[in-house]
């Protein structure tokens, strides 16, 4: 029997939907040959038209012995980007300040070491140079990357690694955590990070398995986790990282948010409808416009040009809007996306394991979550390769 997993979002069949059922079929079993080929343990995936959900599906397993369910929560990785970029569209909307909007005006000693020019709009779309390792440098200890007010007191005081807004490179954690920050001083009630997130995104959009940190004893909580396959020998300290940064009081809008597939879902389909849902407008349609743009024109995105010339791959565009993500945008080149996906397709994507995507001329909305981390390219060409397939199943 089918049923309702919002107010607003039915569970419909295929067909209802606008889904080819037998086309779902195929794009399943790719999924599950991601899991017996031992890539990944599990993953949870929805596909939805015009709010009408025609695919719901859970395979293998997020950790032994325990099947994927639907309530799963998982830790979104860099998705989470586009919930901190959804925040700070939503203050630009409030007045708080602009895409234009220096830095250092805001966060005092930001200028330092060439930043002073670094915008709000540079943060967004990684441009601004700031440094771009995937934790804090030596010899900052593993618990103070989970610590908001730290990694931006490193931002301020790490030189650019080139001028601002002359280059792109992709920046994990300093880009995203410094508009974090910007919202806690900006903030007309003075509120943390992770309560902003929680009252002005996650409750009225009724993503009730969303946070900044967790509980580490959450029963629902998917282990971080890599398969056999996909172990290297640094592994258990890149797994301590992410828990550093997750877990317990961890507060990191680059990447420590949590989410179940229904709640990206939700997120995901208020991007389809231009930044609103059931009523409440996190960003208004003038601005969701412009943001959803391909805001990097064909820079490159400089965070994989040593990937690409060891894989023999041509350079990897950037294609950064202001959403926390991507814009599929003209041209035969790999993205999220995929490669049948309109020009105006956005999404944003989580390293190794989580993506959404929305295709507003095909109405279609898709959220995509796993357990066992795909580190690299490969996980965008995993994300491209599944979009193209949700996309095959449009009727």
């Amino acid at each position: 029997m089918k049923t309702s997993i919002s107010n607003s979002n039915q569970l419909v069949e295929p067909s209802d939907a606008g889904l080819n059922a037998d086309a779902l079929t195929c794009l399943d079993a790719v999924i599950q040959s991601y899991i017996d080929n031992g890539d990944n343990y599990g993953a949870s995936i929805i596909i939805a038209r015009g709010g009408k959900i025609g695919h719901q599906k859970t395979f293998g397993t997020v950790a032994p012995e325990r099947a994927t369910a639907h309530d799963d929560i998982f830790m979104t990785m860099s998705l989470a980007k586009s919930y901190t970029a959804a925040l700070v569209l939503r203050a630009i909307d409030q007045g708080r300040f602009t895409l234009d909007t220096k830095i250092d005006s805001l966060i005092p000693g930001f200028a330092q070491g060439g930043k002073q020019e670094v915008t709000v709009q540079m943060l967004l779309t990684h441009t601004a140079g700031v440094y771009n390792l995937i934790a804090l440098p030596p010899p900052h200890p593993l618990a103070e990357n989970g610590i908001l007010r730290k990694t931006v007191e490193i931002a301020k005081i790490t030189p650019a690694t080139y001028k601002p807004g002359t280059a792109c490179a992709y920046t994990p954690m300093a880009g995203i955590n410094t508009l974090g920050w910007l919202l806690v001083v900006t903030d007309p009630k003075g509120r943390q990070f992770r309560d902003i997130a929680h009252e002005d995104l996650f409750e009225p959009l009724g993503m009730v398995n969303s946070s900044f940190g967790i509980d580490p004893k959450n029963p629902r909580r998917v282990p971080m986790s890599y398969t056999p396959k996909r172990t290297v020998p640094t592994t258990p300290q890149v797994v301590a990282m992410l828990e550093a940064i997750s877990l317990g009081d961890a507060e990191m809008p680059s990447g420590g948010g949590h989410s179940s597939s229904t709640d990206v879902f939700r997120f995901a389909d208020t991007m389809r409808q231009r930044g609103s849902s059931n009523g409440y407008r996190l960003i208004s349609p003038a601005l969701f416009e412009y943001a959803a743009k391909n805001h990097t024109g064909d820079m490159v995105n400089g965070a994989w040009v040593s990937a690409c010339l060891a894989e023999g791959r041509p350079p990897y565009r950037a294609n950064f809007s202001l959403l926390g993500g991507y814009c599929r945008d003209k041209g035969d080149y790999l993205t999220p996306m995929g490669y049948t996906a309109s020009p105006r397709a956005i999404g944003a994507m989580g390293g190794g394991s989580t993506m959404w995507m929305v295709d507003p001329e095909r109405d279609l909305t898709i959220a995509f979550l796993s357990a066992g981390f795909i580190d690299g390219l490969q996980h965008t060409d995993r994300c491209s390769r599944i979009n193209d397939l949700a996309l095959a199943a449009c009727e």
